[in-house]
């Protein structure tokens, strides 16, 4: 079985630079633009089932590609962003302004998060309990997407890679980019080799709404 992990489009809080989490916002127009050209990557046959975070930005990313490959989106919570607590709703100069300690701390080291932050065990057990259902659900020859968040992505990245939380922060998972994880010849979550991380497939950039 084949998993790809997709990111969301640029949503709204991505083009003013606010730290979303769980808050549910939708895709910009320059997001709506690169869903729409991540549609035309896919095939039929490409893609045997879709599921997403239940979140705005994710289905509306997975809606063209949903359309145009005649699949229904299942949603799960568990695929959510982590939440960010108190951050939620703040620019990123806000919370270097007024959390700077507990920003540098995250971005020195992925794992260590403030007490108001899902913690990175919480948000990796949580994806994985996601994965999982999804493994049981579909048949070994299955192709299934998943759109979901950054921050969920990195937490399998560094999962399936055995990363440490210091060389995690060195990578960042783009809008619409695309991680494949195998799940062959058994579809056990420990079984998963991770095939490629961050793929970029669309040429639509964020610099163009800058």
């Amino acid at each position: 079985m084949q998993l790809i992990l997709i990111r969301h489009a640029q949503s709204k809080g991505n083009k003013a630079n606010i730290v979303q989490g769980q808050t549910d916002e939708g895709l910009s127009n320059l997001g709506k633009e690169q869903a729409q050209e991540l549609s035309e990557y896919f095939e039929p046959g490409d893609i045997t089932a879709i599921y997403s975070s239940d979140l705005g930005r994710t289905i509306e990313t997975a809606t063209p590609t949903a359309k145009k490959l005649n699949l229904a989106i299942k949603t799960d919570a568990d695929l959510r962003e982590a939440h960010f607590g108190i951050w939620e709703g703040l620019t990123y100069n806000e919370v270097k302004e007024k959390y700077s300690k507990e920003y540098t701390e995250w971005h020195k080291d992925y794992y260590i998060r403030p007490h108001w932050f899902e913690s990175f065990e919480s948000h990796q057990k949580r994806i994985k309990r996601a994965i999982e259902k999804v493994l049981f659900e579909n048949d070994y020859g299955s192709k299934v997407a998943i759109f979901t968040h950054g921050g969920s992505i990195k937490t399998q990245f560094g999962h399936f890679k055995n990363l440490s939380g210091k060389e995690l922060t060195q990578f960042i998972t783009l809008n619409c980019s695309l991680t494949l994880i195998n799940f062959d010849p058994t579809t056990k979550y420990e079984n998963g080799k991770l095939i490629y991380y961050n793929k970029e497939v669309i040429k639509i950039k964020a610099q163009r709404e800058l």
